[in-house]
């Protein structure tokens, strides 16, 4: 029988992994209920890309017909780069979109008695330490030990967890305020901007050929990722971003990346 032409047409879940520390790897779209832990990226694309290292070479200086010929040539390791088109945009990509890191961290609900503020300017919030702070029971807000009046002294921003002075109020410059207030419990994800313009990851493609019923297992054990171009925030369309960086060869590793086929035969 004439074999098939192995005409290709993959399809691929991509799973990133954050490289932290030694062997941490951190899921980046955590999902207990997937097989791997992590759920896949939506991507549109993922291409891999090579630039040629330097040749050296040297040439001959004999007085006959070999001078300037090449005697010896030698190329050095090329750089592969991985480029991505994500369609969307999880905690980890949106650092990347402020080029920067992020921290996420749980807050438990809870309550805070008498916390101190310090008031640099009446001009500007206060930072209270939590979000959701609850309008039941009431803050209490004191200078010294004079309660402050809501609506006349200041108001609060509940969501935000932040007290705004009202003009003609009782606060002042310099003052020192305390606040008791309860928070409910949220999740919390920092973003410190222009810290870090790359970011590590691990990319696993579980990958199949929708043609020839082939699958595959595509391992990318390091890829330094940075957002390529700029991003509109306020974009009227859905944003997309294209993330690339050089693949890093690893001393544990047997290779830059590996990608393996596998078929079950027939019975």
């Amino acid at each position: 029988m004439a074999q098939q032409p192995q005409v290709r047409k993959f399809a691929g879940d991509l799973r990133f992994y954050e490289i932290g520390a030694g062997a941490d790897r951190k899921p980046l779209i955590p999902d207990p209920d997937d097989k791997f832990g992590n759920k896949p990226l939506e991507q549109s694309s993922l291409t891999f890309g090579y630039e040629a290292g330097d040749t050296t070479e040297v040439k001959s200086k004999r007085r006959d017909d070999r001078y300037g010929q090449i005697i010896h040539r030698d190329a050095n390791p090329g750089t592969t780069n991985v480029t991505v088109g994500a369609l969307e945009v999880p905690v980890g990509f949106l650092a990347r979109m402020l080029y920067g890191s992020a921290v996420t961290s749980t807050v438990a609900e809870g309550a805070v008695v008498d916390q101190a503020l310090q008031v640099l300017s009446k001009d500007l919030p206060i930072r209270l330490g939590h979000r959701f702070v609850l309008a039941n029971p009431a803050p209490v807000v004191k200078k010294g030990e004079n309660p402050l009046v809501k609506g006349e002294d200041y108001t609060i921003d509940h969501r935000q967890g932040l007290l705004i002075p009202k003009a003609g109020g009782g606060i002042e410059h310099g003052d020192a305020l305390t606040i008791s207030y309860s928070y409910d419990g949220y999740l919390e994800t920092a973003i410190n901007g222009g810290a870090v313009p790359s970011k590590s990851f691990m990319i696993l493609g579980d990958v199949q050929d929708r043609i020839g019923g082939e699958e595959g297992l595509l391992r990318i054990p390091q890829v330094d990722l940075t957002v390529d171009g700029d991003v509109d925030w306020f974009s009227d369309e859905p944003i997309q971003l294209t993330l690339t960086g050089p693949a890093v060869f690893r001393s544990e590793e047997s290779a830059l990346y590996t990608f393996e086929l596998y078929k079950q035969q027939a019975g």
